[in-house]
């Protein structure tokens, strides 16, 4: 038997060390080393905002305290709170004072004794002991008790009393119950107009000293449903100093009309924007990929990745406004990029956008 030829076997172990060529397609062409989702630049809105999360709540500086002008007995509240009412809807029925209380008894009192006073000083003047003015002053003190008598519900005013709403509004707090007395000048009822809405948020301090009032702000939904918009606003008030409780800035923002998922409770995300490129080339964020110290990206030339450096300028939580580094409709790696290499072979798995 003839022994093989040692250059032949030679030649066969060379070969088989140099590496097998790259896998190649059905049609000859090499096969991508890996497979990424890419995205194309193009001009967009880029906002950059600080964010911050609130709730919706009556305006305070809007709501309006009805208050008495006279006691009586709460006999009816005819409204609850977060209850939509009109002008003129009734809010409680107001009757007069037991006759055997108090301060029926001190206003009885008093009337007595400004009609003595007045009966006393007539006599006087009869007799030139006393001037007409100090017969007319006696005679307003009578008055005066006689209004502050029947405003307690006697004297012939024992008539229940509607306190009605004085314009169209949403009530926001009942002060008061039924069986209960109220005073002159004292709270019964907080209403809010129906517009006076506003949102209540808390800022970090380093990010509160770069906002100003008059500042763009949109409000979304925390729990957005479907085609609910978001509502545009400006910062309205900004508080200087640090709540104790919640370490945060305090700031009211007021919204330039209500939409209806706007209703006081709601808790809502704030985006107040400090700078705006409304017509940028932009990126999404996730492109991005450091190197060396740079910024740059994965672009795909001819299925090829090639990383660049670019020059980003404002940025959102989402996209990225290009400077320069790159022309619209070009594609930039967005997932996949951290296992690429400048001239690695790519294909995509259609994320494109």
């Amino acid at each position: 038997m003839r022994k093989p030829d040692l250059a032949f076997l030679l030649s066969i172990v060379l070969a088989g060390g140099c590496g097998a060529p790259p896998p190649r397609t059905e049609l000859g062409k090499q096969a991508p080393a890996a497979t990424v989702e890419t995205a194309r630049a193009a001009p967009g809105v880029v906002e950059e905002s600080i964010r911050s999360f609130g709730s919706v709540e009556f305006d305070p500086g809007k709501t309006r305290s009805i208050s008495m002008v006279s006691s009586g007995l709460v006999e009816q509240i005819m409204v609850r709170p977060g209850e939509a009412v009109q002008a003129e809807t009734p809010l409680l029925r107001l009757g007069p004072l037991p006759s055997s209380g108090i301060e029926v008894e001190e206003a009885r009192i008093n009337l007595d004794f400004a009609r003595q006073k007045l009966e006393r000083l007539e006599r006087m003047r009869s007799r030139k002991l006393a001037t007409n003015e100090m017969v007319e002053s006696a005679r307003k003190e009578v008055e005066s008790s006689r209004a502050i008598l029947s405003g307690l519900g006697v004297d012939g005013s024992r008539a229940p009393r509607l306190i009605r709403a004085p314009f169209e509004g949403i009530v926001v707090r009942v002060l008061i119950s039924s069986g209960s007395i109220l005073r002159p000048g004292e709270d019964a009822i907080l209403l809010a107009p129906a517009d006076g809405l506003v949102v209540r948020a808390g800022f970090e301090p380093e990010d509160a000293i770069r906002l100003r009032p008059g500042m763009p702000v949109v409000i979304s939904p925390v729990f957005r449903a479907d085609g609910e918009e978001s509502a545009h606003a400006t910062l309205s008030r900004l508080h200087r100093v640090v709540d104790p409780k919640t370490q945060l800035v305090e700031a009211l923002i007021r919204p330039a009309a209500d939409l209806p998922w706007m209703i006081a409770g709601v808790k809502v995300e704030i985006a107040v924007v400090l700078r705006s490129a409304p017509d940028a080339l932009r990126i999404p964020r996730e492109a991005l990929l450091p190197k060396n110290g740079e910024i740059g990206v994965f672009v795909i030339e001819k299925g090829i990745a090639r990383w660049r450096l670019i020059h980003p300028g404002i940025e959102d939580g989402k996209w990225v406004a290009i400077r320069s580094g790159l022309a619209a409709g070009e594609e930039v790696v967005t997932r996949g990029r951290t296992s690429l290499s400048d001239g690695m072979m790519v294909g995509t798995s259609g994320g494109k956008r």
